[in-house]
């Protein structure tokens, strides 16, 4: 086990592997094709459909030069073998070298065949053709999708290696080789699969993995699935964002069931609570505006101090005027409780979002 060969082989095994399914550390490190090409690639920001069509091409030929380089290390690494003399080494070298040559080449003809007329035969361009009118080509499409993309507004999660993306026009998948788009006017989406999970990695709390089936109306278009997290915590909004940008409603196969999450369990609690509390009367001189933190729905909450103790710690008086709505106030309230102390988080007191003065449950009073 301490020959050079075998340490080699094992050290370049652990780099194929992470180089083609990428962890945090490499993209940490920079050793993506992403950025070892960026200059090559440009940006994404700027062209999303030009930038992954050279993107998809060039992950493809890194990788199929993967086992060519393992054999030009193991010339070095096992040099009594003569692997540098073709003509000389065991027929199984010789048949590997076969193979490794050959991916490459096959792939580089691929690739040729994909960027002639301008790229207009890679898959991403022939499957954007589909959508294009009778007297325009794919690249008007790919422009509107390169406009979109530029938008803050638009949804998108995931690792590098299968991202999800949703415009108001598109939703999207990135893969390593592919890139699947589906119009959200033809598209049917499905709930097809549900898995629980007691802890996530990066929360250390129960998460449920969502497979969404999304299906287009054209047939020509391939249906691809796309994945949603949905935490059970307090701050838990990737699936409801993802929801609200997409306009299909999420048709659910039987038996597949979306646990609601503590979060809107505690939302829900906070606004029966409300309802309890004594109503606060508007005086007729004064108008109720739009809420400040969601600008659609009006103020409807004022924070009143209702308790007595002047302890440290305790409630203080809000002296600000309706700004904010129930559901505005509740979302703030739930943003500054501890995710792992569930226990104490009705009974917990938060600065007002405007003032600061501390405040509880209690102390929210709806407007009438």
């Amino acid at each position: 086990m301490d020959s050079p060969e075998v340490t080699f082989t094992l050290a370049y095994l652990v780099f194929a592997v992470c180089f083609v399914f990428t962890p945090t550390e490499f993209h940490s490190a920079g050793l993506t094709v992403q950025n070892l090409l960026s200059g090559w690639l440009g940006s994404e920001d700027a062209a999303f459909v030009p930038y992954h069509l050279r993107r998809t091409a060039a992950t493809l030929l890194c990788h199929s030069l993967l086992p060519l380089g393992y054999y030009v290390g193991m010339c070095f690494a096992a040099s009594e073998k003569q692997l540098y003399y073709p003509s000389q080494t065991p027929e199984t070298w010789r048949a590997f070298l076969l193979l490794a040559l050959m991916l490459p080449t096959i792939t580089c003809t691929l690739i040729y065949y994909w960027s002639r007329d301008r790229w207009a035969r890679h898959p991403l361009a022939r499957t954007l053709a589909l959508y294009a009118l009778p007297r325009s080509g794919w690249r008007a499409v790919a422009s509107s999708v390169n406009t979109e993309f530029r938008r803050i507004d638009k949804f998108a999660t995931g690792v590098p290696g299968a991202r999800v993306i949703v415009t108001d026009t598109w939703v999207m998948k990135v893969t390593t080789y592919r890139v699947h788009v589906a119009q959200q006017q033809d598209v049917h989406l499905t709930l097809m699969e549900s898995q629980q999970h007691d802890l996530s990695p990066d929360s250390h709390l129960p998460v449920q993995l969502l497979t969404i089936r999304v299906a287009s109306a054209n047939p020509a278009v391939q249906a691809f699935d796309i994945r949603s997290v949905h935490l059970y915590r307090l701050n838990s909004t990737e699936y409801g964002e993802l929801c609200e940008k997409l306009r299909a409603p999420i048709r659910s196969v039987a038996n597949v069931v979306i646990h609601q999450s503590l979060g809107d369990l505690f939302l829900e609690t906070f606004a029966s609570l409300v309802e309890v509390n004594p109503a606060y009367s508007v005086p007729s001189s004064q108008d109720l505006e739009a809420c400040i933190g969601c600008m659609q729905a009006r103020a409807s909450v004022k924070l009143v101090k209702r308790c007595q103790a002047a302890a440290a710690g305790a409630c203080q008086q809000c002296r600000c005027r309706p700004m904010w709505c129930l559901a505005c106030m509740g979302k703030w309230f739930a943003s500054r409780q501890d995710p792992q102390r569930p226990d104490t988080w009705l009974a917990s007191r938060v600065p007002c979002p405007t003032c600061r003065a501390r405040f509880c449950i209690l102390d929210v009073c709806a407007v009438r």
